[in-house]
């Protein structure tokens, strides 16, 4: 066939003829069981109503918005999810809600977050639930047929975060995730991925490690902190302590200890962002664990076996020396005056009282320690974890918990039962984690994983600002010092300074 312009045309309508023909028979010939994205001609929003078009329309009107629509068209042949949710937008247009990274649609491309759709395999969407749709979409096989229109706005660049979880999470116990199949299952400790977070309620994310290559749901920090206070604030009592001191007996620490209690219950936990970190030194070696559990045979067999290499900062007391004591060997011996005095100026990492006297550990001390280029060791209550993560401090924080051999005494399970409330509440500041069913062991254990961690690339740190400070600019923790003195004395720790967050320490060094 041969084609001529007439007299009154240009040759640009014979190109656009012969583009015309070209277009269509690539279109013709194009393989159906390959992904389809093709765009039809452009209608106006007049003569759609939620997808149906209205008979006799002009296919274009000047003056008024026009509109594409674009014909999907792919083949699924496994039972594979395609990875996406929908929802009715508010004019009840049935729109994409969300696209799970590998999924099946995400691979594709074809579809985007606000895209309309406006019929599935030729049906109108018109009047159909979410719920309907949804399954509609899941439970088709062979070729499937979308006509959607694209969302117009701006999409965001990918994005790419880790986020180390700091609670354990199973979405088929949530009630409250849109769909349970596309839940992210995980526990404390894990290293999540952070690919969306379009949604403010929904993130998405793929554990780090794992053989999923498909992202899931998983709760927003927002959305969890909202969920543990309003969970908090619908208790019917107050939830049980884990401190191993029992009650206190005077009005002055029942007061402070009322404090401890609420700050920590308000310091809610959801994720912390982390980054790859070099290979750094461990400048403190911290014990965590319950009243009786063994950490002061831990800490002086490794400050008998290691004097050069470890040792313990001593404490300030205002009680009279006894005899045979050295100022400043075994304590630090000051006056209450004094001591009341350096409380308020925030120099206590942690600080209580017994039998009448006062004592705590100051930061100084435990410089002192590292400037002669060794190891603190400190055996802290859980509460003041918070203020020992510092780059600063950098330290090395391990879980000692109590034997799973022998007899079940009712001692050895109130004991395991005070560690598993530590555990439970604490678990995301632990570095490592041991049973203490015999002191050999366990130093033998935390040795190896202490050498590891200082000489080892440590794979995920918290990220901060490099304007953050090298320690918080607070004084101590809420929570109880255990001293060398007793096993569970009465005792407190001072109040943080106000306005400067609950729990955000700097991160370690990278």
């Amino acid at each position: 066939m041969t084609l001529k312009a007439s007299e009154g045309e240009g040759g640009g309508s014979m190109r656009t003829a012969l583009s015309d023909l070209y277009l269509e028979h690539l279109l013709q010939k194009r393989s159906r069981p390959e992904a389809a994205s093709h765009q039809v001609n452009a209608v106006t929003e007049d003569m759609y109503t939620n997808g149906s078009a209205a008979p006799g329309s002009p296919t274009q009107a000047k003056g008024q918005e026009v509109r594409k629509v674009r014909l999907i068209q792919f083949e699924k042949v496994t039972e594979e999810p395609m990875g996406i949710t929908l929802k009715l937008n508010e004019k009840q247009s049935c729109t994409v809600a969300r696209i799970l990274h590998g999924g099946m649609i995400h691979r594709q491309g074809s579809l985007h977050v606000g895209d309309e759709i406006l019929e599935i395999n030729g049906t109108n969407v018109t009047n159909h639930s979410v719920d309907q749709l949804q399954k509609a979409m899941k439970e088709t096989k062979g070729m499937i047929s979308l006509k959607v229109i694209p969302n117009q706005q701006n999409r965001l660049p990918a994005l790419q975060m880790f986020m180390r979880a700091q609670f354990d999470y199973d979405p088929r116990k949530d009630h409250l995730i849109p769909c349970k199949e596309a839940g992210l299952k995980f526990v404390t400790g894990d290293i999540i991925k952070i690919i969306n977070k379009d949604d403010s309620n929904w993130w998405q994310g793929r554990v780090e490690g794992s053989s999923k290559e498909s992202a899931g749901l998983i709760p927003s920090p927002e959305l969890q902190e909202w969920r543990v206070a309003s969970a908090a604030q619908s208790a019917p009592s107050e939830a049980p302590s884990c401190s191993p001191f029992g009650k206190k007996k005077k009005y002055k620490d029942k007061y402070l200890a009322k404090h401890s209690s609420i700050f920590d219950q308000l310091d809610v936990v959801s994720y912390e962002e982390v980054v790859r970190l070099p290979a750094f030194k461990r400048k403190t070696l911290v014990l965590i664990g319950a009243s009786g559990v063994g950490r002061s045979h831990i800490k002086n067999a490794l400050l008998t076996q290691n004097p050069d290499k470890f040792a313990y900062p001593a404490p300030y007391t205002t009680r009279p020396p006894k005899k045979g004591e050295e100022d400043g060997k075994e304590y630090h011996f000051i006056s209450t005056e004094e001591m009341t005095k350096n409380i308020s100026a925030n120099e206590f990492l942690e600080f209580g009282s017994y039998q009448g006297n006062m004592f705590g550990t100051k930061f100084e001390t435990v410089h002192q320690i590292h400037e002669q280029d060794k190891i603190a060791i400190l055996d802290i209550e859980p509460q003041t974890l918070k203020i020992v993560r510092t780059a600063e401090l950098s330290p090395f924080i391990v879980f000692i918990a109590p034997t799973d051999q022998g007899a079940q005494t009712e001692a050895l399970q109130q004991l395991q039962k005070d560690s598993e409330a530590i555990r439970s509440q604490y678990a995301h500041y632990f570095d490592l984690s041991l049973v203490n069913n015999g002191v050999e062991e366990t130093l033998t254990k935390l040795q190896e994983a202490f050498e590891q961690a200082c000489s080892s690339p440590h794979p995920w740190g918290r990220r901060c600002s490099s304007s953050a400070p090298a320690h918080p600019p607070i004084g101590v923790s809420e929570g109880a010092m255990r001293h060398p003195e007793a096993e569970a004395p009465s005792a407190r720790t001072a109040r943080r300074r106000r306005g400067t967050g609950r729990g955000r320490a700097p991160a370690a060094p990278r």
